[in-house]
């Protein structure tokens, strides 16, 4: 029967679990994918930059500025003067006379509008005139986008878990270069929203697979690492596409170069290994073995055994797997502990996301090029990553994820002081820029913290589906923004509401930090279930959980118990089998 019981975070320790591979292989796929992730996803603000705009009159007709001068903005952008009107007045002595001019009636924008390009050249808004009552095709385009999230985060995650992440990964890619490239070529509105839609479903799939592959190599340290690390990449990506959006400023070669270069990525079809963690969790042994050999020679540990280590490893889970590759999303929510687990994570999640991609599209609402709104947005992630690094393990994974939402919403909130908005519109700008270095920080933990929360055979899947609800609360991101019309700081009072609830619930989550990874379903209900509500807020209690694995259907079914706790990161101890007896009592055997 069973014998020692080894994890395959043991099994890492033994071959090298933050070694030279590790960090080859995370450079070399997280870098590149973080860029298509953040050009694809976040490019959709300058394709619908809206410029300043006013009617277009007729000829001979450009030149009122007598009358254009006592015009609002707001009026003049959607509206002009009646034509009758203007003809009596062009040749009347009260052409000056204000009171007058304010009482001429307008209508509604007759042969289109003329656009002020000196900030863009040219957008999809410009180009097919989608402002005044057209303007709503601007917060479909986004909404598209979105909903095709939706759908992918679904459909890759299941790909992932049922057929492996490496299998998902190019799938994804493909997605993203052939519809972002052809989206470039759009012959209009609708056509741009199809395609814009079916490039959605690669994002934030194609930004996960690279974070999950990494991190399944990885003992824990190397965990927070990856984590970190991709954030500040994608911070990074953010920054250069203000900076591309800023040289290009044209919608369509935007586009194109946000998605056609990244057509290289194929070449990692021969170069990215599958995940081992994944492989032994779906009973590939052997493939495994493989990867795991090529993994301990290129980080030095040549004198490792891995045919023993595998052996040990194989007898350790007494032929588990047989079960493990049934597991759907049903599973998460069929036990209470792992049930709680998976709606907090979601919802953070789903707070995390509408508010970083809020914050982001708000650009447009503050007093501020939308260039170099962006790129500051981009570059204030950077510090906040870097300052959540160390505090992953000097105060836990909760409080990283609490602390930095909470500051965020306070910050939002603080706009709600309408004295001082609008005495000082900067003030906004400063508290909106906050708000993102908080939600950007909190955002690097979530990663982490729910792929060590879902169990391996989940946990593709599982992130998956709280991405994907999350994106749902996306769809109606750019109509949150679009509140900003009636009331500039709107948005951000309902963003940091959002993000003070969030952080709230994240207390109520078990802590993570130095503890193995649940690899069941079993391992993963057990995982935090000894934690008293109240403890989430002040101790770090050590976590001690089980695995209960049944290795026979039937009455008479055996049950082992395996161990692990917190300070043994090792193997864990074997406790014994449960038999029942014939009054199925369970007798510790």
């Amino acid at each position: 029967m069973c014998e020692k019981v080894m994890d395959f975070d043991s099994l890492l320790a033994e071959v090298g679990d933050f070694g030279p591979f590790q960090i080859i292989l995370f450079f070399v796929i997280c870098l590149p994918a973080s860029l298509p992730s953040a050009f694809s996803a976040f490019n959709q603000p300058f394709v619908v930059g809206q410029p300043d705009h006013r009617c277009r009159l007729p000829e001979g007709r450009e030149d009122l500025s007598p009358i254009n001068e006592f015009a609002t903005p707001e009026e003049m952008s959607c509206r002009q003067y009646n034509a009758t009107e203007v003809d009596l007045l062009l040749n009347s002595t009260i052409i000056n006379d204000k009171k007058y001019l304010r009482n001429l009636s307008l209508i509604s924008c007759q042969i289109g509008w003329v656009y002020d390009n000196s900030v863009y050249i040219d957008t999809l808004v410009t180009e097919y005139d989608l402002v005044c009552d057209q303007k709503y095709w601007v917060d479909l385009t986004s909404m598209a986008f979105y909903i095709g999230s939706f759908i992918g985060n679904v459909l890759f995650g299941y790909i992932a878990d049922k057929f492996g992440r490496r299998v998902s990964f190019f799938m994804i890619l493909a997605t993203l270069v052939v519809c972002g490239t052809t989206n470039s070529f759009a012959w209009g509105t609708y056509s741009f929203m199809v395609l814009r839609l079916l490039t959605g479903l690669a994002f934030p799939a194609l930004f996960q697979l690279p974070f999950i592959i990494s991190m399944e190599f990885m003992g824990e340290s190397g965990r927070i690492f990856s984590s970190v690390v991709l954030d500040v990449f994608f911070g990074t990506a953010l920054v250069l596409l203000g900076f591309l959006a800023m040289l290009i400023r044209r919608w369509r070669q935007l586009i194109f170069f946000s998605n056609a270069p990244f057509v290289i990525l194929f070449t990692y079809y021969f170069i990215v290994p599958e995940s081992p963690r994944w492989l032994v969790s779906v009973g590939r042994y052997a493939e495994a073995k493989s990867i795991i050999k090529r993994l301990a020679k290129i980080n030095g540990r040549n004198e490792v055994d891995v045919d023993d280590l595998m052996l040990k490893f194989i007898r350790s889970r007494c032929n588990l797997t047989s079960h493990l590759n049934k597991h759907n999303l049903t599973d998460l929510f069929r036990t209470p502990n792992l049930r709680k687990k998976t709606i907090l994570i979601t919802y953070i999640w789903f707070v995390n996301a509408v508010v970083y991609n809020c914050l982001t599209y708000n650009i447009s609402n503050l007093p501020v090029n939308d260039f170099l709104s962006f790129i500051i947005n981009g570059a204030v992630e950077l510090p906040a990553y870097f300052l959540v690094w160390p505090l992953l393990d000097a105060i836990g994974r909760r409080w990283s994820l609490a602390g930095p939402m909470i500051l965020a919403g306070l910050a939002c909130i603080s706009t709600i002081l309408t004295p001082i908005t609008y005495e000082h519109p900067l003030f906004v700008a400063i508290m909106a820029y906050i708000g993102k270095f908080g939600i950007a920080g909190s955002f690097a933990v979530i990663y982490l913290f729910s792929g060590e929360l879902y169990p391996t055979v989940l946990r593709a899947l599982g992130m998956g589906m709280s991405s994907m609800i999350a994106g749902s609360g996306l769809i109606l991101a750019p109509y949150v923004v679009r509140l900003g019309d009636y009331l500039r700081t709107l948005p951000l009072i309902l963003m940091g509401l959002l993000a003070i609830s969030a952080g709230i619930a994240s207390f109520f989550l078990p802590e993570t930090m130095g503890k193995p990874i649940p690899q069941t379903v079993e391992e993963a209900e057990l995982f935090g279930k000894s934690q008293k509500s109240q403890s989430h807020f002040l101790t770090k209690e050590e976590e001690t959980y089980g695995s209960v694995v049944v290795l026979e259907a039937g009455r008479n079914s055996e049950v082992l118990l395996m161990e692990k706790t917190s300070t043994a990161a090792s193997s864990g101890e074997f406790l014994g089998f449960l038999i029942p007896d014939e009054d199925f009592k369970e007798v510790l055997v």
